[in-house]
């Protein structure tokens, strides 16, 4: 019987804040994990937002290549997710996810779909969390893979109860972490590690608007609490929203207004944001995570956005590996397949198995392909790049010339000091090797025929409205 699977993604989920200087939670259970399986510090996502991240960590592909990018944001174009993988060699695939999920085609269909897909922000404190671990205690037909996305750290981050105090952490993402942590440590419990492989990563991570230190105690966090009754209310009251499908078509003009009111408020916010640090003494970094704002157009691929930590633990692993060398959310899937004895998948796929890593055996260096998701309703200057060990490259999407990005991660971690004017050479061959990444494809937005564009103009209304409730612009 091969090993069960539970794959867990924590939303929004940063590295820097489950080791180093930054990790202010209080963390047993991922400490645990760390003493007893394998830890990746430097795990790089494909994108900086869910769907983008999902299409790659899901087919093991760049996101470019399987169309989820474009208008539709749902359909495949000639991939198969690692999913339709397990199903073949005889998993049963169960899941509790966020509702955006089940419009995506490269999330397959679960043994439980009447409850795989929950409200728009699964919490670990909340029904959610109850229903994961009553499906642990053993109603699943085995082998299963069970995948879990939870949403604890997602914007607006409300304050866990029972982790208030300041032990827990300075700020309401840093109380989440610890709160989660003790929600795994119940997982743990309910799992057979001897015969189950538990992995655990985020999709991307996030900026948090909250500085604390000896000498500052800045916080321009969204109140969490406050935000959800707000939008759930505003929903609720919706003249345009049908009761029983509970979707919404308001008139264009009345949408057009709300967009204008909404970038109104955020640049009066960030105004008087910029009031209140102006005078202080504050690095890049520092001011980039105060001033982050939803309205933000400039979508720039900093670690914050996406370096996520990867955990495994269970079946084949169970040694103490904490590994800073670089990987990417593409090479999960090959490498969870090698660990349970599953074959090497005959599409071509640009992720590898890290499984050699896992035998102290030495890798050549891997280089992470990075791309922004787009703006659901604003225009936002959408980059790519790549991501090595040494260096982190990105320029504008469709003008190599635009928005150009070369940072020194060795010297420069925080990614303070843009070199790229002064290192024109090493722009030069960044950009050579991120074109032999996308060579032959485009990365013009994908389109489709008329017809399914048709089919799907009602599919992808839905799905957008998704994202704008979920706090996406």
């Amino acid at each position: 019987m091969k090993p069960n699977i539970f794959f867990l993604i924590v939303d929004s989920f940063r590295a820097d804040k489950i080791s180093g200087s930054e990790n202010n939670s209080i963390i047993p259970n991922l400490d645990y994990i760390k003493k007893n399986g394998v830890f990746f510090d430097h795990a790089i996502s494909s994108s900086d937002g869910t769907i983008l991240a999902y299409a790659g960590l899901f087919s093991s592909k760049h996101p470019f290549k399987t169309g989820m990018r474009s208008a539709k944001l749902t359909r495949l174009c000639n991939t198969i997710s690692y999913f339709e993988v397990l199903k073949n060699y005889d998993y049963n695939l169960y899941g509790c996810l966020p509702r955006l999920a089940a419009s995506l085609e490269i999330i397959p269909e679960f043994e439980n779909n009447d409850e795989a897909f929950l409200d728009l922000f699964p919490d670990t404190s909340s029904k959610a969390g109850e229903i994961i671990l009553k499906k642990l205690e053993g109603n699943m037909k085995e082998p299963w893979c069970f995948l879990v996305h939870v949403t604890n750290m997602h914007f607006p981050i409300k304050k866990p109860k029972g982790f208030e105090d300041e032990k827990f952490g300075s700020n309401n993402y840093e109380k989440q972490v610890s709160a989660i942590d003790a929600w795994i440590g119940k997982v743990l419990k309910k799992i057979d590690l001897e015969k189950t492989l538990v992995v655990i990563t985020g999709d991307h991570g996030s900026y948090i608007q909250s500085l604390k230190n000896d000498s500052l105690d800045i916080d321009f966090q969204d109140k969490g609490e406050m935000q959800m009754k707000i939008s759930k209310v505003a929903r609720l009251a919706n003249p345009w929203r049908n009761s029983v499908t509970a979707k919404s078509v308001e008139p264009k003009s009345l949408e057009s207004l709300k967009m204008k009111m909404f970038l109104a408020r955020e640049k009066f916010n960030r105004n008087k944001k910029l009031k209140k640090i102006k005078d202080l003494n504050l690095k890049p970094h520092e001011i980039r995570g105060l001033l982050s704002q939803r309205s933000n157009p400039e979508r720039f691929l900093f670690d914050e956005k996406i370096r996520v930590p990867l955990f495994m633990i269970g079946s084949k692993i169970n040694q103490c590996i904490s590994i800073s060398k670089q990987v990417r959310l593409i090479d999960v899937f090959p490498t969870i397949c090698e660990i349970v004895g599953i074959p090497k998948w005959e599409e071509k796929v640009d992720g590898i198995s890290l499984y050699p890593l896992l035998e102290n055996k030495k890798m050549d260096d891997l280089i992470a392909y990075i791309e922004s998701t787009p703006g659901v309703v604003i225009e936002t200057n959408n980059v790519v790049g790549i991501r090595t060990d040494k260096y982190k490259y990105f320029r504008n999407r469709y003008d190599s010339d635009l928005d150009i990005h070369l940072f020194d991660l060795e010297n420069d971690p925080f990614e303070d000091d843009n070199i790229a004017k002064e290192s024109k050479e090493i722009v030069e061959s960044m950009e050579c090797k991120l074109q032999e990444i996308t060579n032959g494809y485009s990365l013009d937005d994908v389109s489709y025929d008329d017809e399914t564009n048709k089919q799907e103009t009602t599919e992808v209304t839905n799905v957008k409205q998704i994202f704008k409730d979920m706090g996406y612009v």
